[in-house]
């Protein structure tokens, strides 16, 4: 049942008349079997030794981009709303204007999870969850970092020796070069795998109601 859930998000309904159960026994066996799950296999998910990413690295990373390790992107899941107004105003996003905890994701370059940080309010930084998130300390030196323009955590990764590719983008400029243009359509081709990430949860039904508080 706790299988079916998580890998084909099936609806708690569904599983309920599979299985000739209630829908709250659905619930409260898979809300304990995520949790056990969590905490046997969290550990598992780390960033692969240099070797390992370099096996199974594609060869379109390959060449153009050898020394990634990861590509990270934030995301957001919408939560109830607090009762306290200090509580809301702290996880209030602006990005999707509701509540919301935020997540950091981390993909190696041949899609495999690596990396998922804790939750933080929705009106946290990129760049305070990149800090608070452990994931400096996972990285070594010249370890490349693939990210959207908007995540600005340069500084961040620098001072543990790590480098951010991100896409040029215009600050000031009317038109991008050819050369800007062509890596930025590169590392966009590059970052589909987190992208499909993002869809794949955004699509599970398992996050389709507010988190409860």
């Amino acid at each position: 049942m706790v299988m079916m859930r998580l890998c084909l998000g099936l609806f708690e309904r569904d599983l309920a008349h599979r299985f000739n159960v209630s829908i709250m026994t659905v619930s409260r066996i898979t809300r304990s079997w995520t949790r056990f799950l969590r905490s046997e296999f969290g550990p598992l998910i780390e960033i692969p030794p240099t070797g390992v990413l370099k096996l199974h690295m594609p060869n379109v990373f390959q060449q153009i981009c050898p020394e990634t390790v990861l590509t990270v992107d934030c995301t957001e899941f919408r939560m109830e709303k607090p009762s306290s107004l200090h509580t809301q105003s702290a996880c209030y996003s602006s990005y999707k204007s509701t509540n919301t905890m935020k997540a950091l994701l981390g993909i190696t370059p041949s899609g495999d999870v690596a990396f998922v940080s804790k939750l933080f309010p929705g009106s946290t930084s990129d760049k305070e969850i990149t800090i608070q998130s452990g994931l400096l300390d996972k990285l070594k030196k010249d370890d490349e970092v693939m990210a959207d323009e908007g995540f600005e955590c340069q500084d961040e990764l620098a001072s543990v020796g790590a480098i951010l590719v991100t896409p040029n983008y215009l600050k000031q400029k009317k038109q991008s070069s050819i050369s800007e243009t062509e890596h930025n359509k590169t590392i966009a081709s590059l970052r589909v795998h987190v992208e499909r990430l993002m869809e794949r949860l955004e699509n599970w039904h398992i996050f389709d109601h507010k988190i409860p508080i």
